[in-house]
């Protein structure tokens, strides 16, 4: 689990820090924390690479809502969760769809009990996430916002929900990572069968974009997406 502290106040840094660690060490869970100390700097390096961001509303450069705000639009999916003196936080923290809203003083029974949902909000298989190296940065990607993979040259692009990620990799690597909603359409494409609009000869159109099946692939892509969509197919 990899998780991301917003906060300028250095004791609470360290105090949620210290809960998140207590918790997941009694529950000999394996956990990654990584400290920010305002808004915007989290901002400037996301790259979806969380399951939960902690935010300190009241920071000096960009406050937590704006910065969980702009989050959001990048990445539906990551749990977020206020850190706050103010009760009324909870208005607006809908806006961002958060999870959760901490009090402080946070106590660790307090933590605790707010963890355990946190926990059962985590998807429990690990496959329907792939972690992309882009650079120095490892990117955690939700098999379901994938649309299709492209490669070209040495270079493999992951066409989401929110954009494109780019990355050194092999379509084979990237065939035996995925679950068996996605399926390889040529030498150029793995394609996720769930968003398949149509297919007319040999295009399969995804979400409008046409991508190309290959004359010795036909038959298997077609009989893949038969077995994906059962009964809803006429």
């Amino acid at each position: 689990m990899k998780i991301a502290i917003i906060e300028d106040q250095a004791v609470e840094q360290e105090r949620l820090k210290a809960y998140i660690e207590q918790y997941c060490r009694d529950t000999q869970m394996d956990v990654s924390i990584d400290i920010y100390n305002d808004g915007i700097h989290i901002v400037e390096q996301y790259k979806s690479q969380y399951d939960v961001l902690y935010f300190d509303v009241e920071m000096s450069i960009m406050d937590g809502m704006t910065a969980a705000r702009k989050i959001r639009e990048k990445d539906p999916h990551v749990l977020i969760v206020f850190v706050t003196n103010h009760s009324q936080v909870a208005i607006q923290g809908y806006s961002v769809e958060a999870i959760d809203f901490l009090l402080k003083p946070l106590s660790y029974f307090a933590f605790s009990e707010h963890f355990k949902k946190i926990v059962k909000k985590l998807p429990e298989a690990p496959q329907d996430f792939l972690f992309i190296k882009n650079g120095p940065t490892t990117i955690k990607v939700v098999q379901q916002s994938i649309r299709y993979i492209e490669n070209e040259g040495h270079r493999i692009f992951i066409h989401t929900d929110t954009g494109t990620i780019e990355t050194n990799n092999s379509m084979k690597n990237m065939e035996q990572a995925l679950n068996k909603q996605f399926f390889r359409s040529n030498n150029c494409y793995i394609v996720n069968l769930e968003f398949v609009d149509r297919v007319e000869g040999s295009t399969a159109y995804v979400e409008g974009t046409p991508l190309q099946i290959s004359r010795p692939r036909k038959k298997d892509f077609m009989q893949a997406l038969t077995n994906y969509i059962g009964e809803g197919l006429i």
